[in-house]
């Protein structure tokens, strides 16, 4: 029986570029016809400081911000989810949103999705109801956390900041297809 690499780790330093570079290869694979769908999570730049990140479902273009940075007067403090992003990021990675995708991306699997929060529920769900390439966008860091944590599915890492990157998942895609 072949085993096919279907999960991918993504991974990179923290404000590296990784979404950036997951939504180009959403792009590179839509234009060449594979059905991708998941959830990006770019960030929310106001005056050049970081502010939140927005939830964007790849499947339907929809768009809810995810998290917000408080504030405690002119201190900055930790970032707090909405129920408007959680409520789309669920929804993205639902079974009625990826039903016939080939591409999956789910940004970003990190310390809460470790924890069994965030979209862990989602991403173990995927691994048994689909037969798509699911790649996870993850902290450098985490990426032995991560392979620990799903050691029984065969998995590739693969580093966002290295163009080439895109092409072997476009590779992976393709010979899934069968080209």
């Amino acid at each position: 029986m072949l085993v096919r690499n279907r999960f991918l780790l993504w991974f990179g330093a923290k404000h590296s570029g990784k979404t950036t570079a997951a939504a180009k290869l959403a792009q590179r694979a839509c234009a060449e016809g594979f059905t991708v769908a998941g959830l990006l999570a770019p960030s929310v730049y106001l005056n050049g400081e970081l502010m939140g990140f927005d939830a964007l479902d790849l499947r339907n273009k929809t768009r809810a911000r995810l998290a917000d940075r408080k504030t405690n007067g002119n201190k900055i403090e930790r970032f707090a989810f909405t129920a408007a992003g959680l409520k789309l990021g669920s929804a993205a990675l639902s079974p009625a949103s990826t039903k016939s995708a080939e591409l999956i991306i789910v940004d970003e699997f990190g310390p809460l999705e470790i924890h069994g929060g965030g979209w862990r529920k989602n991403v173990d769900s995927l691994l048994t109801s689909t037969n798509a390439l699911i790649l996870l966008v993850i902290r450098q860091e985490l990426a032995e956390q991560v392979q620990q944590l799903y050691a029984n599915v065969p998995s590739r890492k693969l580093s966002a900041s290295e163009p080439e990157s895109i092409d072997e998942v476009l590779t992976i895609l393709r010979s899934h297809r069968g080209y």
